[in-house]
């Protein structure tokens, strides 16, 4: 086995441990050692690798978000029309949550801004790029008087903060209303809410 295979290899038995520790006792008592156990990792092998604690929750946390993200931008970029991309976003999204609970979990556990504070800047990097992309999408349908023009921070909070409350209540327990119908009915609201 090459020594490139081997590193991705034990990077990915890593990121795995880190998930499945997280689900089962929470993040803070995801410490390094419980990593190295549960990965059959040595604790310098993992510093190698990652650098630190903060660098293993980091890259799980970049690997979460590629893949949501994987998913969302085609959803939305590839509709025609502004109703469309919109339930695509909300939709996509809460059905990524339903299929990755544990990511989802993960991510808004350690999204608090100090677990990853020594990321912060790349964080915002690849998050700005969905954004942007997302915005530019968005630009025809505004200049064309079918969104409501507002600040770009604004969009996120109105069209995606009420998929992440409805996130968080569901990985928490509360099931009493189906995802599917919360996919339906979020979706509505947040198209009411933005369009002209």
């Amino acid at each position: 086995m090459s020594k490139q295979k081997k590193s991705a290899e034990t990077q990915r038995k890593v990121l795995d441990a880190t998930l499945a520790l997280v689900n089962e006792r929470g993040l803070h008592a995801t410490t390094i050692a419980a990593i190295g156990k549960r990965s059959a990792t040595s604790v310098g092998s993992l510093y190698h690798h990652f650098g630190d604690r903060e660098g293993i929750l980091y890259a799980l946390y970049r690997e979460s978000f590629d893949d949501c993200f994987g998913r969302l931008l085609p959803a939305v970029t590839t509709t025609e029309r502004a109703d469309d991309g919109i339930n695509a976003l909300v939709y996509t999204y809460l059905q990524w949550v339903a299929e990755n609970p544990t990511r989802a979990n993960f991510i808004y556990a350690v999204s608090d801004g100090q677990q990853l504070r020594n990321h912060l800047a790349e964080i915002m990097q690849f998050k700005g790029e969905f954004y942007a992309a997302i915005f530019a999408w968005m630009q025809p349908f505004i200049a064309a008087g079918q969104l409501i023009a507002l600040p770009p921070w604004a969009y996120d909070a109105i069209i995606m903060g009420p998929a992440h409350e409805f996130a968080r209540r569901w990985l928490a327990g509360i099931r009493d209303l189906p995802m599917a119908e919360a996919q339906t009915i979020i979706a509505a609201v947040v198209w009411r809410a933005i369009q002209i």
